[in-house]
């Protein structure tokens, strides 16, 4: 008799590097959830910061959005928010997953407090680069001031390519990294630092349970960040919603010079306008957008093998 033929070896799942695709799927998914979640809170808190004069408030506004166009009216600048939320949240989630799972690598397989943070700033980096034009037409449409001036997204990107050229479409970068660098720090490495995986909560089993706690805490972690970068966020709104002349017009030149100067005309609070419904729409959509990410890239099969969590 001859030899027995040895057994067949089981079938293996690709490793997480063969499927890094799918954290960019994963990353793409993400956004469109968020975008579709959070487009009345983004329409609010842009019509906050863009207002120049008293701060308004929030149950006027919204009646007079509904005034405009109902309820749809809310959505209006939403199809450059939500396209652009694609990129947007694929730059980001990827770039924090990437260099997550480099920074665990390099030091024995665990994530560092610090690498969280970090991984967080690196995050806002990619994300400002990869969304910065779309905020510009979306800030231009949602804007009170530009009623009547652009038919639609693409009438907007025409009107703003032909009128002020291919770099007004970097309208507001500084201040755009300014604000995703401290605003990913804070919350991924917050975020982390909190997760079930050796973190300060522990596991719950309830799924339920588990994801309204998640979005509770990414509320609450999400406030607090934008405690931080609200400011930046708000210059940048003025830069994007402010046609070439009109910025120049009001001094409004580099972020910290435009920073101090809204600071001195209209005092600390014009800072922090809209903070309400910014802190509200980054705190849920980001946690919405963080839990579809994760469990994307879980159902996928796409999670680092070294990750603890």
């Amino acid at each position: 008799m001859g030899e027995l033929a040895p057994a067949e070896a089981a079938p293996q799942a690709a490793p997480a590097a063969d499927r890094s695709h799918y954290v960019f799927l994963s990353g793409a998914l993400s956004g469109i959830v968020e975008g579709l979640s959070i487009q009345p809170l983004e329409l609010l808190k842009t019509r906050f910061q863009i207002n120049p004069g008293q701060p308004l408030q929030l149950l006027p506004t919204i009646r007079d959005v509904l005034r405009e166009g109902g309820f749809l009216q809310f959505y209006r600048g939403g199809l450059p928010e939500i396209v652009g939320l694609i990129p947007r949240a694929t730059a980001a989630l990827s770039t924090l997953e990437f260099s997550q799972r480099e920074l665990r690598r390099a030091n024995g397989g665990v994530l560092s407090g610090a690498g969280g943070y970090i991984s967080g700033a690196l995050s806002g980096v990619s994300e400002g680069l990869a969304f910065q034009p779309f905020q510009v037409i979306k800030v231009r449409l949602m804007a009170k001031e530009h009623l009547g001036r652009y038919r639609n997204s693409w009438d907007c990107l025409g009107k703003v390519l032909r009128e002020e050229g291919p770099a007004a479409l970097t309208a507001g970068l500084g201040p755009t990294m300014w604000r995703n660098t401290i605003w990913n720090s804070i919350y991924y490495g917050t975020m982390h630092q909190l997760s079930d995986a050796g973190g300060l909560l522990t596991p719950i089993e309830n799924p339920v349970l588990a994801v309204a706690r998640t979005i509770v805490v990414g509320t609450g972690v999400g406030m607090l960040a934008t405690c931080f970068n609200a400011p930046f966020d708000v210059v940048k709104s003025r830069f994007q919603a402010l046609l070439p002349e009109d910025r120049a017009a009001r001094g409004y030149t580099g972020t910290l010079t435009t920073l101090r100067r809204i600071y001195l005309e209209e005092g600390p609070r014009a800072l922090y306008k809209g903070f309400v419904p910014k802190a509200l729409r980054l705190g849920i959509g980001q946690t919405i957008g963080l839990l579809v990410f994760q469990n994307s890239i879980r159902v996928f099969g796409a999670e680092d093998v070294n990750s603890s969590s």
